[in-house]
């Protein structure tokens, strides 16, 4: 397995492409901005998406997913609690921030302990909500490795001021699950560095406890 970062967009948004370098299927997570750059990437190695996931509705999380998928031909995940923001432009804050409103459709609803297999990869769905009602993070199994969206930066915890998002509920899962992570797990966020969970904990991010 391979995992690839692209940086999109004008709110820099990490885009990741995680491959099976067996099959050179793909899995698109995150796809905010700029399909052209993300296609470039897949035809220059040969790769073939076979699934887009979505961590949470904000625009610059969604941008290109429409297009990939129309490209493609690869269905669309998100978690069924983000179907609202992902129809509704102003929730998404598309109508806000993009000279295109922006509306997605996905084709399978996500929920908690759900699992998306590519080739030899298979993602564990966590529902992480706070950010947003659906928010998730994918963990890759048998591995040390979680995609986090904007759950958990490298720096800090994910923002709880736009629609959807309830500091209470991001409280709780922090609390109760991204803190029981081990140290060693490394996170992979929707913006900025990777970092493991033992460098976040010296940071001392709100509501972080070491309970490992």
């Amino acid at each position: 397995m391979r995992i690839h970062k692209i940086i999109v967009g004008i709110n820099e948004t990490n885009t990741h492409i995680v491959f099976d370098e067996n099959t050179m299927e793909a899995i698109i997570i995150d796809p905010g901005d700029e399909a052209s750059t993300i296609n470039n990437y897949i035809t220059k190695n040969s790769l073939k998406p076979k699934a887009i996931i979505i961590s949470h509705y904000h625009h610059d999380h969604i941008g290109a997913a429409e297009d990939l998928k129309e490209k493609y031909n690869s269905p669309i995940y998100a978690h069924k609690k983000e179907l609202a923001g992902l129809k509704n432009p102003e929730i998404n804050r598309s109508i806000i921030t993009r000279k295109k409103e922006i509306t997605v459709i996905p084709d399978k609803l996500l929920k908690e302990g759900d699992t998306i297999e590519v080739g030899e990869i298979v993602l564990e769905v966590i529902h992480t909500p706070g950010h947003t009602p659906g928010g998730i993070s994918l963990k890759v199994k048998d591995s040390n490795i979680v995609f986090t969206g904007d759950t958990i930066f490298s720096d800090a915890l994910g923002r709880t001021d736009l629609a959807g998002g309830d500091e209470g509920i991001l409280k709780r899962t922090i609390v109760n699950k991204v803190s029981r992570w081990g140290d060693d797990i490394i996170i992979y966020p929707g913006h900025g560095d990777s970092t493991t969970m033992k460098a976040a904990r010296k940071r001392k991010l709100q509501y972080l406890k070491a309970l490992t």
